[in-house]
């Protein structure tokens, strides 16, 4: 028996720790049974449970409950499901929490000293001296190094946000060579900058989900907030390249459809936006192949946030038939 949701086939069994990610109670032909979606560092996945004690366990667990469960992978409409037969709460110190959160290919060392890189490489005392602050907050630096990027779509696993971001600044690194007006302390510290506001949008408890702040206010305003009050504390910051820097934050994402409070208005923001887009675009496909190459089919599902399918046979090697 094994844990990893990514292989569960029909008949496989399953055992391990799961999180909670969404709890219903239901009836069925007078009945109760739990309809639940689990998860862990292997995906996610919904499930039900229709033992005698169904009503007791819906008011013990709740979302973000540690479980232990034992079941098998069943198939409906199309999609992997399971058949719940046991479930019982984790005992505490059972299994650590960080266990059950995808985790990416870095350490939090590995992600701090390309960031230190970066920030090493700005001339401009100014923007040297903003990221610098920033930076040196430890609980903020912390956070940066382990969140994800995202709930869902890319690098939405421990060390996503900062993966992202590194992947964000060597790109605008890259492209700036190619344009002489290009600013390039601007566009780096833009770059590192550019997603700040998700240690503060997003939350860790068993699952990645929203903060209350996060879905109130978003990422951009979190961000910028961050940075306004950071220069606030830098005497003589420069009020217009301030302006500057938080016309990057408010615009990456391009356009309103997109969440963008404006649209890029000079060449560094342009840059970034479109950086942005890319590696949040590849990302997103790379977790889709990776997730959809083992099931042996030729596209993969409908990808809404993409409009299409995504073609799978050319990432195949002979060794996955």
């Amino acid at each position: 028996m094994s844990d990893d949701l990514r292989k569960i086939g029909v008949g496989e069994r399953i055992l391990g720790f799961f999180v909670v990610r969404k709890i219903e109670q239901r009836v069925k032909e007078g009945q109760h049974y739990l309809s639940l979606e689990v998860g862990n560092s292997s995906g996610r996945i919904n499930g039900t449970y229709w033992g005698d004690d169904a009503q007791e366990l819906y008011k013990m667990l709740s979302q973000g409950s540690v479980v232990k469960i034992m079941g098998e992978g069943m198939e409906y409409g199309g999609k992997s499901w399971l058949s719940i037969q046991k479930i019982r709460l984790a005992e505490p110190n059972e299994v650590e929490i960080e266990q059950l959160l995808p985790k990416g290919r870095y350490s939090s060392d590995v992600l701090w000293k390309q960031v230190e890189k970066y920030i090493n490489l700005l001339e401009d005392e100014w923007l040297k001296k903003l990221a610098t602050s920033i930076f040196s907050d430890s609980e903020f630096r912390d956070k940066f190094l382990t969140y994800p990027a995202a709930k869902l779509w890319h690098g939405a696993y421990l060390g996503g946000l900062a993966e992202h971001t590194l992947r964000v600044t060597a790109v605008c690194k890259r492209v700036s060579e190619f344009y002489s007006p290009c600013r390039h302390d601007l566009l780096i510290c833009g770059a590192l900058l550019h997603d700040i506001g998700k240690v503060d949008e997003l939350s860790i408890a068993g699952f990645f989900d929203y903060s209350v702040k996060g879905r109130l206010l978003g990422h951009t305003v979190l961000g910028v907030m961050r940075v306004v009050e950071s220069a606030s504390r830098i005497d003589g910051f420069p009020d217009e390249l301030l302006d500057e820097v938080v016309h990057m934050i408010l615009s990456h994402h391009g356009d309103a459809e997109r969440g963008a409070a404006i649209r890029p208005m000079t060449i560094e923001a342009i840059i970034l936006h479109h950086a942005d887009l890319l590696d949040s675009q590849a990302a997103g496909v790379e977790h889709i192949i990776e997730k959809e190459l083992p099931k042996g089919k030729q596209f993969s599902k409908y990808i809404s946030l993409l409009n299409r399918f995504i073609y799978l046979d050319g990432y195949r090697n002979d060794t996955d038939e």
